[in-house]
Parts: C-alpha cells; sequence; structure tokens
C-alpha cells in the first residue's frame, strides 16, 4: 500500500461520511475550513525538521513526490486530519455552554507551561527522548494559549472535548498502527522511548492526541461567542 492508498482508504471514506451527516453550515462552517490551513502552516516546518533527523521517514516507492523533505501525502494529511476531526465535532458539540471558573484559564495555562517546559527538558537531552520533546515543546505552547485565553470555556464544553479528541484519536491510532506495520512510513528506534501499546509507539500515540487536542480546543474557542467576544 502507497501513501496515497493510506488516505483512500482511511481518511476520505470516514471523512465524507461524516461530512454527509454533519451537513456543516455557517457560522461553524468559516472557521472548520480555515482549521486545514492553519495546520498545514503550523506544523509544516516541525515535520519538514522530524524528517530531516531522521526521526520518522518513507521508504522509496511508498510515496509521489517530496516537497522539501516530506512528502506530498504528509501535506494532505495536514489537511485531511483537521477535517475528519472537525467534521466528528460538529456532530458531538451541541449548543456553547455558559463559561465554568475563571480560575481554570490559570489553572490550564499552568499544566501546559509544565508540558512546554518538560518539553525543551527532553530536546535539550535528545537522544531517545528528542521525538516526544519535539511534540511537547512545539504544541504545549499553543493549549496554554488555548487555555490561558479560554480555559474556562473548554472546561464547560468538556464533553464535547473529550469525545471530540478522544474516538478520532483512537480511530488514527488504530490507522497509524496500520501503516506502520505496513511499511508506509517508519519510526527511528533511537529517538523514541521505547514504551509501545500494540506495537505503537508512545510517541506517535503522543503526536494524534496533540494534534487532534490542538484542532478540537482550537474550533470550540472559534465557534464560542465568549471566545469571540473577548477577541474583540
Amino acid at each position: 500500500m502507497t501513501y496515497l492508498d493510506f488516505h483512500l482508504l482511511f481518511l476520505l471514506p470516514p471523512l465524507l461520511l461524516l461530512l454527509l451527516w454533519a451537513r456543516p453550515r455557517p457560522p461553524r462552517l468559516w472557521a472548520y475550513l480555515l482549521m486545514p490551513l492553519i495546520a498545514l502552516l503550523y506544523t509544516t516546518p516541525w515535520d519538514n525538521y522530524l524528517v530531516w533527523r531522521g526521526v520518522w521517514g518513507y521508504p522509496e516507492g511508498r510515496v509521489l513526490l517530496r516537497i522539501g523533505y516530506v512528502p506530498l501525502e504528509e501535506y494532505l494529511f495536514f489537511l485531511l486530519q483537521p477535517l475528519l476531526t472537525g467534521a466528528f465535532l460538529l456532530l458531538v458539540a451541541g449548543p456553547p455552554p455558559a463559561p465554568g471558573p475563571g480560575v481554570l484559564r490559570v489553572v490550564g495555562g499552568g499544566v501546559f507551561l509544565l508540558f512546554s517546559a518538560a518539553g525543551v527538558l527532553l530536546l535539550a537531552l535528545g537522544g531517545k527522548g528528542l521525538y516526544l520533546g519535539l511534540i511537547l515543546a512545539y504544541f504545549a505552547p499553543v493549549f496554554l494559549l488555548q487555555w490561558a485565553y479560554g480555559g474556562d470555556l473548554l472546561w464547560a464544553w468538556r464533553r464535547a472535548l473529550l469525545l471530540g479528541v478522544a474516538l478520532p484519536t483512537l480511530y488514527l491510532w488504530l490507522a497509524d498502527l496500520y501503516a506502520i506495520r505496513a511499511g508506509i512510513w517508519w519510526i527511528a528506534p533511537e529517538y523514541t522511548l521505547g514504551p509501545r501499546a500494540f506495537g505503537l509507539p508512545l510517541e506517535e500515540m503522543a503526536f494524534f492526541l496533540a494534534t487532534n487536542l490542538a484542532v478540537v480546543q482550537g474550533l470550540l474557542l472559534a465557534w464560542h461567542p465568549e471566545a469571540l467576544r473577548r477577541l474583540r
């Protein structure tokens, strides 16, 4: 199976089914369509660095072409994953709830500040902690900003947050495990800590959890009237 075959099998069919089911409309539609572009711009330099360092890679013959160090299909993944996760979130996110306690903005920001520091420490140590360090150092600051800005809103919408992150992440873990076993991409053992779940590295699990968390929290904040009021 090629990387393009992977998209045709694992990403496009569930995405189309979810879109037919959710039938997204304004005003939530605009943020939903903007999120993949944000994901593409933010993730591209990070992903190119990982492939350049040899943290992960793609065997010859499994990809069409490369732009920089990254295959074209990987850029498509940056667009398709937020669309898939966002389409599921459209189904589970009901009306915006009233804000929760304001102290949650401070608590949540503080927690992700610690995760950011842990990522920087792992990067400084290098070696087997490199992949996890890159995930934490690159994505935890995003979560810090999201919670410092609207942690009370995210907590109030916690059911949608939990479901919107958990189910797409579980699905992508299974798809990722298949891709690794099928040889569509590989993960370098020298840059991972070692723990695995059914053959899936801990870092891969953290990667899909982090990316889906960024998408879901970003969309929930964009869809909440109070978050837009704060922005104004």
